[in-house]
């Protein structure tokens, strides 16, 4: 399973967001086991910022083995991108989120479900952007 994160999209929660979505408005469940690749495409030209897998609010390192962008309390300057790759082992809810301090607080995260199901989905809990 691939997910394209693209951090600050538009100006949504101030550009504090995932492809134009943030606060936990998209719903991204995968099944225990599956390898998930991720891509962190940092379009936004005056900010940096970061992608990663976290347990909860406010926690600053990865719930997995890989889940984070290079250097993800740093951030990726305006206009690159990094891939990782990690498998989740444990179902529960985890935070797609950005580690820059305090876009979290932001806005800056969505929801990564680890499931029991046999394929992944996408729930968009509110219409696009």
């Amino acid at each position: 399973m691939t997910v394209t994160l693209v951090p600050g999209y538009n100006d949504a929660y101030n550009g504090f967001n995932f492809n134009g979505y943030g606060k936990g408005e998209v719903l991204v469940s995968v099944p225990v086991g599956w390898k998930v690749n991720v891509r962190c495409e940092n379009t936004h030209p005056n900010a940096h910022h970061s992608c990663a897998v976290v347990r909860g609010p406010g926690d600053r390192q990865p719930a997995f083995p890989g889940a984070a962008s290079p250097s993800p309390h740093i951030g990726l300057a305006g206009g690159k991108s990094a891939s990782f790759s990690f498998t989740p082992r444990a179902l529960g809810s985890y935070r797609l989120a950005c580690l820059v301090a305090q876009h979290e607080q932001a806005g800056e995260w969505d929801v990564l479900e680890v499931t029991a199901a046999r394929l992944p989905a996408v729930r968009l809990l509110r219409a696009p952007p």
